[in-house]
């Protein structure tokens, strides 16, 4: 049987893969992200999540290699990881009572197979207005810099007031559209 490897650090990644399948690997690919020039946020994923899958599917051929990248779309601005917490601060309050949308690029490689597909999904969000309290509070006790935004939901905190799309996606795995490509490459169930 064909195994799984994360090509992802992310804890949230590691998470949801632990509710989805038994057994996967992580390796880390360490691409230079600021490598890619792309104006189009979409490609500009995409491309990130390959290149991130190709990398590792040169260490593991027989293996399906899954990559993502996750960005947060908001007023035409690209939100990545803050570098720092006074950033995710700003990120936050920029943020607060908008609607965004949160693009992930997925990719999934097994090279033995000649198997090599990529995609964006979207999940569109909308903030509730954010205090300075629960900015101030929410940046010393959650690791922004972690995440696209300086956010993340799994931790079920209640700013978020709509969300449509993927919940999934928003952690920065889209488990549907990668389960089906893993599937369309010969997986078995």
């Amino acid at each position: 049987m064909d195994g799984i490897i994360l090509a992802s650090a992310s804890t949230g990644r590691r998470d949801l893969f632990k509710k989805y399948f038994y057994d996967f690997t992580i390796s880390i690919s360490n691409f230079d992200e600021n490598s890619i020039e792309c104006k189009n946020p979409k490609e500009y994923v995409r491309i990130l999540a390959l290149k991130k899958a190709e990398i590792i599917s040169e260490k593991f051929p027989k293996e399906f290699v899954i990559g993502f990248d996750t960005i947060v779309l908001c007023e035409g601005k690209i939100l990545g990881k803050p570098a720092d917490i006074e950033e995710g601060k700003k990120m936050l309050r920029f943020l607060s009572g908008k609607k965004q949308r949160v693009l992930s690029g997925y990719a999934v490689i097994h090279k033995e197979k000649k198997f090599n597909k990529s995609g964006v999904a979207e999940t569109i969000l909308l903030f509730k207005e954010l205090s300075d309290e629960f900015i101030e509070k929410y940046t010393t006790t959650h690791p922004v810099t972690r995440f696209a935004g300086g956010y993340g939901i799994q931790n079920k905190d209640d700013f978020i007031s709509i969300i449509t799309g993927s919940f999934d996606n928003v952690i920065g795995a889209p488990m549907k559209e990668v389960i089906e490509l893993l599937l369309e490459g010969g997986m078995k169930k």
